[in-house]
């Protein structure tokens, strides 16, 4: 169980959050409107956590997933570790094992099975042919942006 008390200073905790299920959570500030089951960027501002956008860049993040729309500036726990149903994906065919990777800015097919390279964010769980969701396993860790 995480105690935090909301601060003018700090927002959100840095305590992650873990579920009977293997599920791995982390609070933030969303910076804008975000979408269920999409990916962003877990950062950290002034005020602690946030959120941002995937970007083709070259930096160390979490990987979080809401699980239900959250809106700009609201605090949420977002999910970054554990089986998550539907992620979503630019169309995508991959295999059993696969990475996902955040590649010039967006999740991709890595085309080999997960092994802890830089950008791999995920291990793709059920074979997929063009397909824009997928079901994974979420690596709780942090990752650092390929281009």
């Amino acid at each position: 169980m995480v105690f935090f008390n909301e601060q003018s200073t700090q927002l959100a905790t840095f305590e992650p959050a873990y579920d009977s299920d293997g599920k791995v959570w982390r609070q933030a500030v969303a910076h804008g409107t975000l979408t269920a089951k999409v990916g962003y960027q877990l950062i950290v501002n002034e005020y602690g956590p946030v959120t941002a956008a995937l970007a083709d860049a070259i930096n160390y993040a979490y990987l979080i997933v809401p699980n239900a729309a959250v809106a700009s500036g609201a605090t949420f726990w977002g999910q970054i570790g554990g089986y998550c149903a539907s992620l979503v994906t630019p169309s995508l065919s991959t295999a059993v094992g696969h990475a996902l990777s955040v590649l010039d800015g967006a999740l991709a097919d890595a085309g080999v099975d997960y092994t802890g390279l830089g950008g791999q964010v995920a291990v793709n769980v059920t074979a997929t042919t063009s397909a824009t969701a997928h079901n994974v396993i979420l690596v709780p860790e942090l990752m650092i942006g390929t281009t």
